[in-house]
């Protein structure tokens, strides 16, 4: 009987340590890269994108803000996503590497006179990340919030972002 519950023991106490030991594995910190040399660090770099054996990519948005062709831009403050729709003062909450996520003042063409002086606050969200000359750029963008919603939502409250002029 001592014999059987000696054995017992064993089992429990290798089954436990084998599954503490997987537990471990399982919590690895990630690796963020930092130009050529790997950081340790409990989350991804935001912002960035991992290709292996690659260094990490910076997403952009390309911002009509100040700049009627546009320019390739990351966290910006104030941003131009259609010819209806602009946001100003955005905190970024996330950026990258697959969706952006900001909160800021929402004004534009189809909410006048009512939100000239007194824009609404909306939440942007910029996704579908796709290459173009050599940059991964945002390709999508949703806002949302709690406002008099347009009549026509396409290219108003969501729509396609540009990628750059080749």
């Amino acid at each position: 009987m001592r014999g059987i519950i000696v054995a017992v023991a064993v089992a429990v106490l290798g089954a436990t340590t084998a599954a503490c030991g997987l537990g471990a594995a399982q919590a690895e910190p990630r690796r963020a890269w930092a130009g050529d040399t790997a950081q340790i660090t409990s989350q991804p770099e935001e912002g960035v994108t991992r290709s292996e054996g690659r260094r990490a990519e910076p997403v952009y948005v390309i911002n009509l803000y100040g700049a009627e062709d546009g320019r390739a831009d990351q966290r910006p403050e104030n941003l131009v996503v259609s010819e209806f729709s602009t946001l100003k003062g955005i905190t970024w909450r996330s950026w990258g590497p697959g969706r952006a996520v900001g909160a800021g003042k929402l004004s534009g063409t189809w909410c006048l006179p009512d939100c000239l002086d007194s824009p609404y606050d909306a939440t942007i969200t910029l996704s579908k990340v796709k290459k173009a000359m050599g940059k991964r750029y945002f390709t999508k963008f949703a806002i949302d919030g709690d406002f008099p919603k347009p009549d026509q939502i396409d290219d108003t409250l969501t729509g396609a972002l540009p990628l750059p002029a080749s």
